[in-house]
């Protein structure tokens, strides 16, 4: 009985080290917790969005197909909300990545107090975003606000400026906030992405001649290509999702000018109670993160293969 747990005992030790399948055996588990947590918000989601539901009447339920998804097209407030939420994306990340980058060749040198002002670069990124939004909604406030009354007082403007009521400031405003909100995250992702790159392969690159926008550009953006990938796809997913900072500091005004689809979904949803409506709009913000996503992947390994 003993040789024979041994034996067992030797195989199943044999087959732990020279196979990865037991790896996979014990992240089932996980997995399937995971796709059952996501997988019914989901469906649901996608189920709502395809019935007629209104909270505000009495009338029950029905399915309405793709009509939701056709209103939703031919609304002007949905196509602004669109083109807003893809604005803000686009100025965003090009914005987060180039300052991103250049803190990450920055920080990935030795200097005095490197640790202290990595920390505190790192504090925006750690507040909550209904936090950052309060204090930014007060710090540029019209009327009280400590940025416009050091503007006042330096004599850069004659009057108070209406950061959050003008609606191409206001815009703007909200892609300030992200920038310094999320540029952290894209910063140490890409710094450490730069610390996995061996310090020969610039100094290879150096000897044979290249300067250091050569180096930037044919050495360190192609072997940081994973990490700029994985920072620019987290961050896309997140962005088309904003919703914290406009809906607290503006909530989708001056006239509409800062609405995106996070706040546009939730008015129908849970001010107008058009909860197949929402839905719609929440799928739409579903589909476009696929779709941003699977064209990242495909860049990603493309390039790798050529």
């Amino acid at each position: 009985m003993a040789n024979l747990r041994d034996k067992l005992q030797d195989c199943i030790r044999r087959w732990t080290t020279e196979t990865d399948a037991v790896g996979l055996l014990f992240t089932i588990p996980g997995l399937l917790l995971l796709v059952a947590i996501l997988a019914y918000p989901v469906f649901q989601g996608l189920w709502l969005s395809l019935q007629h539901y209104d909270l505000s009447s009495i009338a029950a339920p029905f399915f309405v197909g793709l009509q939701n998804y056709i209103q939703a097209f031919h609304s002007d407030d949905f196509l602004a909300a669109l083109w807003h939420t893809l604005y803000i994306v686009a100025v965003a990340l090009v914005l987060e990545f180039v300052l991103g980058l250049a803190l990450a060749h920055l920080f990935n040198q030795e200097f005095p107090f490197r640790r202290i002002l990595l920390g505190l670069i790192l504090v925006p990124w750690m507040v909550a975003p209904v936090v950052a939004a309060l204090v930014w909604s007060q710090l540029l406030n019209e009327s009280y606000g400590i940025v416009n009354y050091f503007l006042l007082k330096t004599g850069l403007v004659h009057h108070s400026v209406g950061w959050l009521t003008n609606p191409t400031l206001a815009l703007h405003v909200m892609i300030g906030v992200d920038v310094w909100h999320e540029t952290p995250f894209v910063f140490i992702i890409l710094l450490a992405g730069l610390q996995g790159i061996n310090k020969d392969v610039y100094e290879a690159a150096e000897l044979d001649g290249a300067g250091p926008w050569q180096r930037l550009w044919f050495v360190t953006l192609p072997m940081l290509r994973p990490a700029i990938a994985l920072a620019l796809l987290l961050r896309t997913m997140i962005a088309l999702r904003f919703f914290d900072i406009p809906w607290i500091m503006t909530g989708g005004g001056p006239a509409g000018a800062t609405e995106v689809l996070g706040t546009r979904s939730y008015e129908a949803a849970f001010m107008s109670f058009k909860l197949g409506y929402g839905s719609a709009i929440a799928t739409v913000i579903l589909i476009l993160s696929l779709i941003l996503s699977l064209a990242y992947i495909k860049i990603l390994y493309k390039k790798r293969a050529s």
